[in-house]
């Protein structure tokens, strides 16, 4: 999106027929839509495993972007009776509305992606369900690239009630329209209702293949435009994860002509969020999960190399000391003279073998860090166990207090920002241990155990 690159515009709305055109017909393909990840909002809480509540900048810590009049906070974030709610208020005495953000933890390239939302009013809302570039494989973000579903904006004079903006931010010239609907005005990327869209609840869908995007309203294709997933220097970039927030206000937009503090609160809800992935094989379907308004997958399917971006993964199976941590107590008789660490890790193909692993035993109620270790994760540090899987050895010093403790790994880099300083910055992960946590993370935990 960013909100800190959204640009002034005035304009007023005119009536101009707009030709719809039709895309050259494209041969079948075999295969289906794949169910990948979904949240349907059924609990009575968000799902922290899947979702984070700031942006990922900031050390993920970030709630708000430029002159925006909110600030994310978890408790805007509810669920009950089947429905995410992202409510935006002002609380008394506040001069800031508080609101809700969620990000997704999972991480995608291409596919179909589908929310049922209902829509909040009043001046100067500005809700937004949009893919976002993820860390690429030594922990750095990029932007561009980015794509806007859509941006709903109500700011009483050029974005209405019944307007919806959707648009991408490449790098390099415009990619041409190959479809667009008599609704939509690609010159300012707005779609154009007969209605108010937030008088009820409406499905947004959205095809993005390595070369097209697309644009679905309540199953009517609103575009299909070339596009393609790129950094500023032409390289593809990191994959997407997944934002839908509320923001309010900002000078440069929704807030030009102020924001109307005596509509709110108001409220983003979303029904659920849904990404499916098209495959050739059988695990294919016409539909993605039960939506009716999935596009046919024999014209949006797409021929992709990846779906997403392959990670290290800490796997199960990680000895203290020779022992499984789960069996048994350890005590600190047993890590008087150091703790002898095996971990395994599963390394994708090709992955460079340049970063520096980090373990720590954390007191799991103090958060302070008991022992700590490091190692260059090169060919030498690796060793097979007896069942072929690899895992790489690590010496901490002893423990002697005893308590709880979590064991914690991360892998980090060195890398230069765009000005040329280096820094430490530590990369995605796959965390498949026995401890529940979200699936994607910079830090895996990867056993707890108890010293007596």
């Amino acid at each position: 999106m960013p909100k800190h690159a959204v640009l002034s515009r005035l304009f007023v709305l005119l009536t101009i027929p707009v030709l719809a055109v039709a895309l050259p017909i494209l041969p079948s393909r075999a295969g289906g839509w794949e169910m990948v990840f979904s949240d349907e909002f059924n609990g009575d809480a968000l799902d922290r495993n899947k979702w984070a509540t700031r942006y990922l900048y900031q050390n993920e810590t970030m709630d708000h972007f430029t002159d925006e009049s909110q600030r994310y906070r978890d408790s805007q974030v509810t669920v009950a009776g089947g429905v995410l709610n992202l409510r935006a208020e002002k609380k008394p005495g506040a001069d800031l509305f508080e609101s809700g953000l969620i990000r997704s933890h999972r991480t995608f390239y291409y596919g179909y992606y589908e929310a049922r939302v209902f829509l909040p009013s009043g001046k100067g809302v500005f809700p937004a369900f949009w893919l976002e570039a993820d860390y690429d494989q030594d922990g750095k973000f990029w932007h561009p690239p980015e794509i806007d579903i859509f941006e709903y904006v109500i700011n009483g004079t050029t974005d209405k009630p019944n307007m919806l903006h959707s648009s991408s931010t490449p790098p390099g010239l415009p990619q041409p329209f190959t479809f667009v609907d008599p609704s939509f005005r690609t010159d300012f990327r707005i779609m154009v209702g007969k209605d108010d869209l937030n008088r009820d609840w409406h499905v947004a869908g959205f095809v993005w293949t390595p070369d097209t995007i697309s644009l679905f309203w309540d199953g009517r294709r609103i575009y299909t435009r070339k596009y393609e997933w790129q950094r500023k220097d032409g390289q593809l970039g990191p994959p997407a994860h997944i934002d839908l927030n509320f923001a309010v206000g900002g000078t440069k937009w929704a807030g030009k002509n102020g924001v109307d503090d005596a509509a709110f609160p108001q409220d983003f809800k979303v029904d659920y969020v849904r990404v499916c992935q098209f495959t050739e094989s059988s695990r294919g379907s016409r539909q993605c999960g039960d939506s009716k308004f999935t596009p046919d997958p024999a014209e949006f399917g797409y021929a992709a190399a990846i779906n997403d971006m392959p990670k290290p993964s800490f796997t199960k199976n990680t000895l203290i000391n020779g022992r499984r941590p789960e069996v048994g107590e350890i005590t600190a008789a047993d890590l008087s003279t150091g703790i002898e660490v095996s971990i395994a890790l599963k390394l994708p193909e090709g992955y460079p073998t340049d970063k520096t692993l980090l373990v720590a035993a954390v007191d799991k109620n103090t958060g302070t860090t008991a022992a700590s270790a490091s190692r260059k994760l090169d060919e030498r540090a690796f060793t097979v166990r007896p069942d072929g899987s690899s895992s790489v050895g690590v010496s901490l010093p002893a423990i002697r207090r005893p308590g709880s403790y979590r064991l914690e790994a991360r892998l980090t880099a060195d890398v230069s920002d765009e000005k040329g300083k280096r820094y430490s910055s530590a990369a995605p992960l796959e965390c498949d241990t026995p401890i529940a946590q979200p699936l994607k993370s910079r830090s895996c935990q990867l056993a707890t155990f108890e010293v007596r």
